[in-house]
């Protein structure tokens, strides 16, 4: 595979290592899939269990395949069906598999892929056409989605240059008549609702 075509696929890791015949188009649960076949190896500098340094101890160990879903490419499903080379340490006599930055361990969407779900989460986009788009189902969408959550973390001990605010009817679970409800004008997402609107609750909130 050309340079080039290997930074238009966003495959630029130096240890993988393509076939001649990399290429394969085939039909897969309904959808056409373009299938990447690659294999990864390298040689450790030490073990990832216990540490120790590669001075012989570290040996190949046959290999595992895999797959790992890339972006789309042409509104296309493309997927790469990774040969990963296996490693045994002889210190501590453990297994593990050759590691790629295109992929997080254990997980075979590739980071490039849940980038892009994050993105299309920030749109005003229902998750079905997320899904569809990206060719995996509602739940990555929504793990994704909850992914991001614990990575978000709205202040709420300063105020905003714009406060928008506004005050509705409530719901009987409230313990006031009207709920009051406020918001950052340059993001919306950051908002908070108050199940009080009385004044004296309010002065807690804004003293």
């Amino acid at each position: 595979m050309y340079h080039c075509t290997r930074k238009l696929l966003g495959l630029t890791d130096e240890n993988l290592f393509f076939e001649e015949e990399w290429l394969e188009t085939v039909e897969e649960d309904g959808f056409r899939t373009n299938l990447i076949h690659d294999k990864l190896s390298y040689i450790l500098s030490h073990c990832r269990k216990c540490g120790i340094k590669n001075e012989g101890q570290i040996i190949k160990n046959g290999s595992h395949k895999t797959k790992v879903q890339l972006l789309p490419y042409r509104a296309t499903k493309t997927e790469l069906r990774l040969v990963r080379t296996r490693f045994y340490c002889k210190e501590c006599q453990s297994t593990f598999n050759a590691q790629t930055n295109l992929v997080d361990e254990n997980c075979y969407l590739s980071k490039e892929l849940k980038v892009q779900i994050a993105l299309e989460l920030a749109k005003n986009t229902i998750k079905k056409e997320i899904a569809n788009r990206c060719f995996v189902s509602d739940v990555i969408v929504l793990r994704v989605l909850r992914t991001c959550l614990k990575t978000y973390h709205p202040r709420f001990d300063t105020l905003p240059s714009v406060l928008c605010f506004d005050e509705y009817k409530s719901m009987k679970s409230c313990s006031g008549k009207n709920e009051f409800c406020f918001y950052e004008w340059a993001d919306p997402a950051i908002n908070r609702c108050i199940g009080e609107s009385s004044p004296y609750f309010l002065k807690t909130i804004f003293p």
